[in-house]
């Protein structure tokens, strides 16, 4: 028995209901799957996703979350749901791999300003470092908060020991126990000891530290900087290590306590992304993104939810381009919100893959895929034209999607349709012998595979050698260029010339002149589509009209 299904079983129930302490999973798409007997019991609301559970303020996605876990072991957070009685919950979170299915498994904890008036955050230590823990810092800075108006000077600087995971991985627990141990010290070293450090969670570190002058913290992140340029002796071993450090003022970049922590952290993930080993102050701009970005998930999540007619379909035309033959449609997603009008596919479908609403997104499509096909069944018994639908790399392995493409493919076989699934290609670039096998399972129930946008990524033999595909889509910058020496045209007819010995069926993306249809033709390229060719279009019979001879 799996590990991840076996936690579901009566008896493990029973034993995890047990715990004093509240406690929930999670899917890989941080979807609520089970919560024990204390958590339905404490919390005041039980929601359906983990990211319901959070601070409207913590813009965070799965992607910040993984990488996280990946780097630290776990993620930690504020809950914004209170307790029935009125309590404060922290959450800690796990991640559980069995059998290549992933879960999160959550556990809470209740403030002890709370259930403990006697016990303050102040005397919560880090076991490790003897710094104070996150929880006591977060009280520290709350009671800073409230004397602010006399002394209203302060920053929160958010530290990150680069490339930490790393150490860790290679030298050993205890010897990464003992770098974070330095590293504090020489943290602690640069400040005043006025100032407030505390380890908030594995190799994170922050700092409540006092100014007088704005410059002063650039220039304290630079000598921080240089104090890390030297080396770093743990025992017999000596490290080369770097720290990313994010900062962020108050009042002006936050007045809460969760606001403050959370738009320094803000900053530390801009200064790793600008290449680590550096400081990045807040940028408001940015925060005005996430909060639009946030708005965005929560009205995607909630026209999915109860209002899926906000999404429709539109079909565009893939052709012969020798013939002018009629040879399937490629499904695009629309959505027009009330409270957003009309949003772009490439911001809302990436939204829906990192925020876990993909597959419903998709399920919607499936259902006007089976409307439209249903209501016209393609009557030519030669052939079967195709109906081309996206998938993301995430659903392959995802056993709720499994039932949604095999019910979509019956349908559509039925209508003498043929279902053909793409994935973008640079999101193969981790291929796995279960995306193989998957692919091959698809394939062996009629279902075509294709690779999209192909030549973006690291187009690479040995992928296209391996995997059990039907098509490869040239994405659309070959096309572009105009120029005298034709490198394009170059690459493309390689591309023809692989895929043909390969026997995969070539597409051509983005057409958008006569000019290019007869490059295309000329260069013996034999299936196309794009505005030049048929826009997408809601479904009707005159999609399947043929092409018109230049």
């Amino acid at each position: 028995m799996r590990r991840s299904e076996a936690l579901y079983q009566p008896s493990y129930r029973d034993i995890v209901d047990e715990l004093s302490q509240p406690v929930a999973v999670f899917d890989n798409y941080f979807n609520l799957i089970y919560a024990n007997l204390q958590f339905n019991e404490h919390v005041s609301r039980k929601p359906t996703s983990l990211f319901e559970l959070l601070p409207n303020t913590a813009n965070i996605d799965t992607q910040q979350i993984q990488q996280t876990l990946l780097i630290d072991g776990r993620w930690q957070s504020h809950v914004e749901s209170q307790t029935q009685s009125g309590q404060s919950l922290y959450l800690t979170l796990t991640s559980l791999n069995s059998d290549g299915r992933q879960r999160y498994v959550a556990t809470f904890e209740f403030s002890l300003l709370v259930t403990a008036p006697n016990l303050s955050f102040i005397h919560q230590k880090d076991p490790l470092t003897s710094l104070p823990n996150r929880y006591s810092f977060l009280e520290r800075l709350r009671q800073r908060i409230v004397s602010a108006e006399q002394d209203p000077n302060f920053a929160i600087l958010y530290f990150d020991i680069d490339h930490f995971k790393d150490i860790n991985e290679l030298y050993g627990h205890e010897a990464g126990d003992q770098l974070l141990n330095a590293c504090a010290e020489k943290i602690r070293d640069m400040l005043r000891k006025s100032d407030v450090l505390a380890r908030l969670s594995g190799d994170e570190f922050a700092a409540m530290v006092e100014y007088g002058e704005d410059h002063e913290m650039p220039y304290l992140c630079h000598r921080l900087m240089r104090s890390f340029e030297r080396p770093v002796s743990v025992g017999r071993q000596t490290f080369q290590v770097s720290i990313s450090i994010g900062i962020a003022f108050y009042p002006d970049q936050g007045t809460t306590e969760q606001q403050l922590l959370i738009n320094a952290e803000r900053a530390m993930f801009a200064a790793k992304k600008s290449g680590r080993a550096q400081f990045q102050l807040f940028d408001r701009k940015l925060s005005l993104k996430n909060e639009a970005q946030q708005r965005m998930v929560e009205s995607l999540r909630f026209s999915l939810q109860y209002e899926p007619e906000q999404f429709s379909a539109a079909y565009q035309p893939l052709y012969n381009l020798q013939t002018g033959e009629f040879k399937g449609v490629e499904v695009l997603s629309r959505w027009c919100s009330p409270e957003l009008g009309q949003v772009a596919p490439d911001k809302f479908i990436a939204l829906a893959e990192a925020r876990g609403l993909i597959n419903l997104h998709s399920a919607r499509m499936f259902a006007l895929i089976e409307r439209d096909v249903l209501s016209w069944c393609h009557g030519n018994e030669h052939y079967s034209p195709v109906i081309a639908v996206n998938v993301s790399v995430q659903q392959i392995d995802d056993q709720a999607f499994q039932s949604l493409i095999l019910t979509l493919n019956e349908k559509v076989k039925a209508a003498n349709w043929q279902l053909e699934l793409e994935v973008i290609e640079s999101q193969l670039m981790t291929l796995t012998d279960r995306v193989i096998e998957q692919f091959t399972q698809w394939r062996e129930v009629g279902i075509r595979i294709a690779i999209d946008d192909f030549g973006t990524g690291y187009s690479c033999l040995a992928y296209l050698h391996q995997l059990p595909i039907d098509k490869l889509k040239i994405d659309r910058q070959f096309l572009k260029t105009k120029t005298q020496s034709r490198k394009e045209d170059q690459i493309i007819y390689a591309i023809l010339s692989m895929a043909n010995a390969l026997n995969i069926e070539v597409l051509a993306e983005g057409i958008e002149s006569d000019e290019q249809r007869e490059r295309l033709q000329q260069l013996g390229c034999q299936t196309g589509q794009g505005f030049g060719l048929a826009k997408p279009q809601p479904w009707h019979k005159r999609l399947m009209a043929a092409l018109p001879a230049l």
